[in-house]
């Protein structure tokens, strides 16, 4: 492990997403220092500010060091209502500071959750091999096949619709509708959890169809070790190494891509997706001019930015640490 961190430290990429996911991190952890919520024992992602009735973005000032945008009607979000009209501001330091621990809730939950069904497929269909393993990696090639702007699409008609209705209230909720709405489940996440696990099922089958032909497995079977057993204990740990480095990439990915959902008219929960679809039509609207009302959506898309350099480039150094002879 010495060693393998050794090599970690000796890559400034690695060092610099590292310092980049600690910044992340250490910003959502003190984000009730940085920017006091109104309620602090029920923080929300927006707080408003500046003037009412105000239907311009507003420049920023002493109260709002990065300006402020006006809240928009048919917010493609569930779980959240502002309000019906655009009377009111949003504070963009404010969203971008709370931001951040929508962020890294999202990418860490849709990765641990997608990781860990695709690592179960990838070992299971790896340790079986022949008919059965091969069976399951070609239902992993159709999802993979499968467009992921389609697959969110598909999502959202079949299990969400109703509560993508703009006449949602007069509709009644089908049971696991209900379920979504109190739990405040994220369309986007359940569908990048159901369509994003087949990297790492083809990573780790890869890899555990190798270590399967070894002979301290052939030991173990001989000695009458469980196929659980033998895949938890003798194959994972030689292939959960590669897992590990996609997953860390995934984080920033997948908030990036749920962003750009968002931005499309998706419902997500992903606060700074939201902030862009407000500023949207100020930037490429009609109306709208990108360097009159830049604040509305430069801090938050630098942050976005940053926030997917740093996972890559932490993934790239896991992947140094980890696999050094793949870097050859």
């Amino acid at each position: 492990m010495n060693i393998q961190w050794e090599r970690f430290l000796r890559s400034k990429g690695s060092v610099a997403g590292l310092l980049l996911v600690g910044l992340f991190v250490g910003v959502a952890l003190a984000a009730p220092w940085l920017a006091p919520p109104a309620d602090p024992a029920n923080p929300a992602p927006f707080k408003t500010a500046g003037q009412q009735f105000q239907r311009f973005p507003e420049p920023p000032t002493e109260g709002t060091p990065l300006g402020t945008v006006p809240q928009i009607t048919n917010l493609p979000l569930y779980g959240f209502k502002p309000g019906q009209d655009a009377s009111y501001q949003w504070d963009v330091y404010y969203t971008l500071i709370w931001g951040t621990r929508s962020a890294l809730r999202f990418g860490l939950a849709v990765t641990f959750f997608t990781a860990v069904f695709g690592i179960t497929v990838g070992a299971i269909s790896g340790y079986l091999g022949g008919t059965a393993g091969s069976l399951m990696m070609r239902v992993t090639d159709a999802f993979l096949a499968f467009p992921a702007i389609a697959a969110i699409w598909l999502v959202q008609r079949v299990f969400f619709a109703n509560l993508l209705n703009p006449f949602a209230d007069l509709v009644e909720l089908k049971p696991w509708e209900t379920t979504v709405q109190q739990l405040h489940i994220d369309p986007i996440m359940v569908a990048l959890i159901f369509f994003s696990w087949m990297p790492y099922a083809r990573v780790v089958n890869s890899t555990v169809s190798q270590v399967r032909t070894t002979e301290y497995v052939q030991a173990a079977e001989s000695m009458g070790a469980s196929g659980p057993r033998i895949i938890f204990h003798h194959l994972l740990p030689n292939a959960i190494s590669p897992a590990i480095v996609l997953g860390a990439r995934d984080v920033g990915g997948m908030v990036i891509l749920a962003c750009a959902f968002i931005f499309l008219g998706f419902s997500g929960q992903v606060t700074w997706g939201i902030m862009l679809v407000t500023s949207r039509d100020y930037v490429i609207g009609i109306s709208g001019n990108p360097f009159t009302y830049w604040w509305t959506f430069v801090p938050v898309s630098l942050a976005l930015i940053l926030f997917g350099i740093g996972w890559n480039l932490l993934g790239d150094g896991l992947n140094t640490a980890l696999n050094p002879h793949k870097n050859h």
